[in-house]
């Protein structure tokens, strides 16, 4: 009942349309509903579900002038606003620069899609997102570019028939016991590329942007064993007596599994490798050392000391670009930027050090850059210029 109030008040104060007595009563509502943060988190929850909304900017600024004044908040944040952004979802975006990170929030609403790339950068300097690309490698060393391939049969392996069934995925499915040798073919995303696989024991593999993965096109022997660089999603088939193990040739993480769902992000220019647990249970190796994951736990492999940690995982954040998003917590401009080159296959270049701003937000990695570039922007800490294929990042 208060919080059903509180939004009528809301919604009733920034169209002008309170009493005295109702700006009152919101106020008195509101010291008691909780600190900074949740009133912003209150405010931008009315913004995102008023679909039909004729209220401006100005009219939020001022909705949340009135309260952080009238509270008299003790953080005090250079500023605090929301905007309304059409992309492929609209954002209302929540700005605190003075305590260092920004904030932004959106709800999908899927208008007016190529207008904000064409307001940002004229047109003509955007660029597109990545999408369904990946190049195989066979036994024999001929490849195929999947994303020109047609839909069917590509090739034999043995007795595996090498089947692309649609626009983003690849699947190896064994006729009878096949010959003798045992084939490893390779599958390789470029900067901008994504692909899913499905291996021939039926595990599900999706390849992050810059990845690849190297298996055989028959499991045989004791265990199931594959090679990544990147990032990959693992779906893994149950099999009890022929565990699944992932190396990582790079920094010599070697994780070993049954059956369950992972992440495992191994970049050569991170400065970790971590290996993220959602479900099951799976044993991550480095150097010796042996740490045992439950699920929404993650190792955190140090890249440079090779020591290695077991931490909590945000596996939302984790997962993201597996389920089409950008998920920001906290992360830096840089580590951001890093994922932007990947996706958009572009060089991001900085104009000056600076100070590496933290970003918190989602987005959805089926936009053009320049909207999530102007998102950014919009918190007043960093801006941007596009030439060609390549990102330069403003002070």
């Amino acid at each position: 009942m208060g919080q059903e109030r509180i939004h009528y008040l809301l919604k009733r104060y920034a169209d002008n349309s309170a009493s005295a007595e109702e700006v009152e009563e919101m106020l008195a509502l509101l010291r008691t509903s909780g600190g900074e943060e949740a009133l912003k988190e209150m405010v931008a929850e009315i913004w995102d579900e008023d679909e039909e909304t004729s209220l401006t900017e100005k009219d939020w600024d001022r909705v949340w002038g009135t309260i952080h004044q009238e509270m008299d908040f003790k953080t005090r944040s250079r500023s605090v606003r929301m905007w309304k952004i059409w992309g492929s979802v609209a954002a209302a975006l929540l700005l605190m620069a003075g305590a260092g990170t920004a904030y932004w929030r959106l709800a999908g609403r899927e208008k007016k899609a190529a207008s904000l790339a064409a307001q940002g950068q004229g047109g003509k300097k955007d660029i597109a997102p990545g999408g369904n690309k990946a190049l195989l490698t066979l036994a024999n060393g001929s490849t195929i570019v999947l994303d020109n391939a047609h839909d069917g049969v590509l090739a034999q392996q043995g007795g595996t028939n090498v089947e692309k069934l649609d626009a983003g995925s690849l699947a190896y499915n064994t006729e009878g016991k096949g010959s003798e040798e045992v084939m490893y073919n390779t599958i390789a995303t470029p900067n901008g590329g994504q692909y899913q696989v499905i291996l021939p024991d039926g595990s599900k593999v999706w390849l992050n942007a810059a990845s690849s993965l190297k298996f055989p096109t028959r499991f045989e022997g004791k265990e199931r064993s594959v090679e990544l660089t990147g990032e990959a999603y693992f779906e893994v088939a149950q099999h009890s007596s022929m565990p699944f193990r992932v190396k990582v040739p790079g920094n010599g993480m070697d994780v070993q599994v049954l059956g369950t769902e992972f992440d495992v992000m191994a970049y050569g220019n991170e400065q970790t490798s971590n290996t993220t647990l959602v479900s099951g249970k799976v044993n991550v190796v480095s150097k010796g050392a042996v740490r045992v994951l439950e699920p929404g736990k993650q190792t955190i492999l140090d890249n440079q000391t090779k020591t290695m940690r077991v931490a909590d995982a945000n596996v939302e954040q984790v997962v993201a670009w597996k389920n089409g998003l950008f998920r920001f917590r906290e992360t830096g401009i840089r580590e951001l930027m890093r994922q932007v080159e990947r996706w958009y296959n572009v060089q991001v270049v900085y104009e000056t050090e600076g100070k590496d701003q933290d970003f918190t937000g989602v987005v959805s990695r089926n936009q053009p850059v320049s909207a999530l570039l102007q998102m950014l922007e919009m918190t007043g800490t960093v801006h941007f210029r596009i030439e060609d294929k390549k990102i330069i990042v403003l002070p």
